[in-house]
This record gives structure tokens, C-alpha cells and sequence, in this order.
């Protein structure tokens, strides 16, 4: 029993052994890779060129995914300003324009001026056109308030003339007061001796109706 555990304790001391000395090994191949083995050395090298390999691969493709949308917009801007610069031409009322890619052209601006023109001649023409509607205007205006002034003197020389015939009738003591059923008429040719004379008690009395009510005193002129 105790020759079997002397020989246990061996064994283990020689794996530890063993293990130590492959550690140191490839401590010593790490730090000094000239004791490496050819096979080794062109095994780490091809491991080396792998992982450059790889890592060249890998920057490739990032570039690339770097690139392709730059690219991409790059041409579609390009391409969409070859399409913007091209000839357009508009139908506009028998005007064509032609038409960049910063939407300005000469005959743009031409067509633009005369459209500027033509609103303010418009807007002259329509100046006009109220200021003649409003000489009109006052024009009439003035003419219905002469017209009125006119007729307030010629009303007012009627009542004048027709407030003196009645104090002369007065005067004269020919004041008639109407009786039932009498007319401007029948008092003229009572007075008159005809029709004639309906006028000057109309005028006189500034009656403008053939009959005048019951009771009502009138001026009857003299001829």
C-alpha cells in the first residue's frame, strides 16, 4: 500500500514536470521566435497572412458599403439636373417657354415683365375709370342740388306772388268762402263769366285740385 501511493505521488510530480516544461516552451517560442521549429514558424506565419487577409476583407467591404450610397446619390442628383436642364417647352396662351433647371429663362423674365405690364395698365386703366365714375358722380350730385335750390326759389316767388294777389284780394274785399257743392268752375264763371278764370283762382289760392272743401275762403282777383 504504501509502495502504491509512493508511485502515485511520482507520477504526479512528473505530469506537473511535463506541464512546466511545456508552459516555459511556449513562453520561450512567444518571446523569442527564433528557437521556433520551421514548421512552426511558417505555421504562424500563414496565420498571420490569414488574419491580414481577412482584415483587408473586411476594410474592403466597408468601403464599399460606404461608397455604394454616396455613389448612388451622386448620380441620381447628376442625372436629375441633365433631365432639369433640358429644353421644356410650355404652351401659354401661344407663348412657349423654355425652362432650366433653376425654372428661369429669358423669355421666362420677358413673359413675366409683361404680365407686370399689363397689371399695371389694368390698374391705371381701372384709376381711370373710377375717377371718371366719380366726376360723374359729383358732377350730378351738384347738378339734383342746383336743381333743387331752383325749385325752392321758383316755390317760394309762387308763394310770394300768391300771398300778394290775396292781400290785394283782401284789400279789394273780394274773398269768396265756398259753399257745398261749388267747383273751381262754377266760381270763375260766376265771377269771370267763363271758365277763364280758373286758372288765376288756382294760381291765386295755389290750388291745384278742381274743388276745394265747404267753407274754405278763397281770393277771387280782379281781371
Amino acid at each position: 500500500m504504501e509502495g502504491y501511493n509512493k508511485m502515485s505521488q511520482e507520477d504526479y510530480r512528473e505530469k506537473i514536470e511535463e506541464h512546466r516544461q511545456a508552459i516555459n516552451i511556449e513562453s520561450e517560442q512567444e518571446t523569442n521566435p527564433s528557437r521556433m521549429t520551421r514548421s512552426e514558424l511558417h505555421g504562424k506565419k500563414n496565420k498571420n497572412k490569414k488574419n491580414n487577409h481577412k482584415n483587408r476583407l473586411v476594410t474592403l467591404l466597408a468601403i464599399i458599403f460606404i461608397l455604394l450610397p454616396v455613389s448612388t446619390l451622386i448620380y441620381y442628383g447628376y442625372f436629375m439636373q441633365d433631365e432639369n436642364s433640358k429644353k421644356a417647352e410650355i404652351d401659354n396662351g401661344g407663348i412657349q417657354i423654355e425652362t432650366n433647371d433653376n425654372g428661369q429663362s429669358k423669355d421666362a423674365t420677358k413673359v413675366s415683365n409683361d404680365d407686370e405690364k399689363l397689371t399695371k395698365k389694368e390698374q391705371a386703366e381701372k384709376e381711370r375709370a373710377e375717377k371718371l365714375a366719380a366726376k360723374k358722380a359729383a358732377a350730378k350730385e351738384k347738378a339734383e342740388k342746383e336743381k333743387a335750390q331752383q325749385k325752392e326759389k321758383e316755390d317760394a316767388a309762387a308763394k310770394e306772388k300768391q300771398q300778394q294777389i290775396y292781400n290785394e284780394a283782401k284789400a279789394a274785399g273780394r274773398l269768396y268762402n265756398v259753399k257745398q257743392g261749388e267747383t273751381i268752375e262754377s266760381i270763375a264763371i260766376k265771377f269771370y263769366g267763363s271758365d277763364a278764370g280758373v286758372a288765376i283762382i288756382k294760381e291765386a289760392n295755389g290750388i291745384t285740385g278742381d274743388t276745394v272743401s265747404p267753407g274754405t275762403t278763397i281770393a277771387i282777383p280782379a281781371q
